[in-house]
């Protein structure tokens, strides 16, 4: 039997979801609080994290992400604004659901690519 919540997210997404490893600082806009958290999956659409702080459905934030670009060599590191749309506790932690708010092609370029190369399976 499948499970009904997992199917309606799936079918919320608009991009498909590819795997990273890879490390996000997370920031509330206007205030001094940031948070540092781990990323599992990137879409064109958002990110999901693992991070010990609990963080609201509905709270705007920036997603600072740094990640090797596709040839290993180069750091990347982009910020794009988003908003958290679910929370669920795992293990005395959370995993995080962030869509993000706009991602330019022009602004995001590097971020784009690589998950163009993720679709492509060369990422």
């Amino acid at each position: 039997m499948q499970n009904s919540s997992l199917i309606s997210v799936n079918e919320k997404r608009k991009f498909p979801r590819y795997g990273i490893a890879s490390i996000a600082e997370i920031s509330i806009p206007d205030s001094d609080e940031t948070y540092d958290a781990f990323i599992s999956s990137i879409s064109r659409g958002g990110i999901g994290v693992y991070s010990q702080q609990k963080m609201e459905i509905g709270q705007d934030l920036n997603v600072k992400i740094s990640f090797l670009q596709t040839n290993g060599n180069e750091e990347i590191t982009e910020i794009i604004p988003g908003r958290i749309v679910w929370v669920k506790e795992f293990h005395g932690n959370y995993v995080v659901g962030i869509a993000f708010a706009t991602m330019d092609s022009l602004k995001h370029s590097k971020i784009l690519s690589y998950i163009e190369a993720a679709a492509h399976g060369s990422a």
